[in-house]
């Protein structure tokens, strides 16, 4: 794991960009109601293709869940 300013990620796509690789990212749309198991099929879906995903906050200001709670 890595330290940058005193936090430690270890992500998958740390690990990539720091190797000095091309990595491929995906965005994900929150759910409209509170299930964050729909990010996660969708997450899992990407397996395989994506190196990481970003859930997106607000998305078409539209109220959705938090992409906090949803990853």
């Amino acid at each position: 794991m890595s330290e940058l300013n005193g936090y430690k990620s270890g992500s998958n796509l740390e690990k990539i960009l720091k190797s000095g690789h091309f990595a491929v990212t995906a965005e994900l749309g929150p759910p409209k109601n509170a299930d964050a198991e729909v990010i996660r099929k969708k997450a899992s879906i990407l397996k395989g293709y994506a190196d990481a995903a970003n859930i997106t906050d607000n998305q078409t200001a539209i109220v959705r869940m938090s992409s906090i709670g949803a990853g």
